[in-house]
Parts: C-alpha cells; structure tokens; sequence
C-alpha cells in the first residue's frame, strides 16, 4: 500500500485530535487548581493570626480542633510560642561517668594448661 506524505500526516494529526482533545479540560482544571492554590496560600497569614488570637484568648489546641480549626501550617512571625505546661525537657544530670564494666570475655584470664 503506497500512501503519500499528505496521508500520513493526515492520519497522524487525526490520531493526535484525541489526544489532544483531552488535554483542554486537563488544562482548564490546571490553572482553576492553581489559582485556588494561590487563594489558599493568600489565607494562610491571617488564618495564623486568627488561630495565635484565639489560643492567646484561652482556647487550647484541642477545642480548637474539635471546633474544626486545625493548627495552621506557618505560626504568624513575632515571638515563639510558650512552652506548654507539664512538658519539660529532661536533661542528663551532670555526674562523673560511671566506670566501666568490663566485658565478661575481657574479665577471664587465659588459664595454661597442665602437661
């Protein structure tokens, strides 16, 4: 079967139609994705702020959560949040290092034997 150039981009352009075809929608719902990518990360600063306000008021994490108000991705700039009560960090108390325990095969000595 002889086909000329003209047929076969003909029929490669019909097989790329549907392909084509379905990259419209794809890049329609693309860039609504992006742009509400873009309000989210908008909302996040004074989201923050608004989650810092409430926790100074005396609302703890977990009424806010069971509100539906999740701890925000980025804490709004200014000084660190406190530490929360009960939760310390215990650190190792300055003592001199104990003395080593040797080793059970260390501690024998090689007995010689009898001939």
């Amino acid at each position: 079967m002889t086909t000329t150039p003209e047929d076969l981009v003909a029929a490669a352009e019909e097989l790329q139609a549907g392909r084509l075809a379905a990259i419209r929608p794809l890049a329609d719902v693309l860039a609504e994705k992006r742009r509400l990518v873009d309000q989210l990360a908008a909302i996040e600063e004074p989201y923050g702020r608004a989650y810092a306000d409430a926790l100074a008021a005396g609302w703890s994490p977990g009424e806010l959560a069971s509100l539906g108000a999740s701890e925000p991705d980025r804490r709004p700039v200014g000084r660190p949040r406190k530490s929360r009560p009960g939760v310390r960090v215990q650190t190792a108390p300055k003592s001199a290092p104990s003395p080593r325990t040797p080793d059970p095969v260390e501690s024998s000595t090689p007995t010689a034997s009898a001939s």
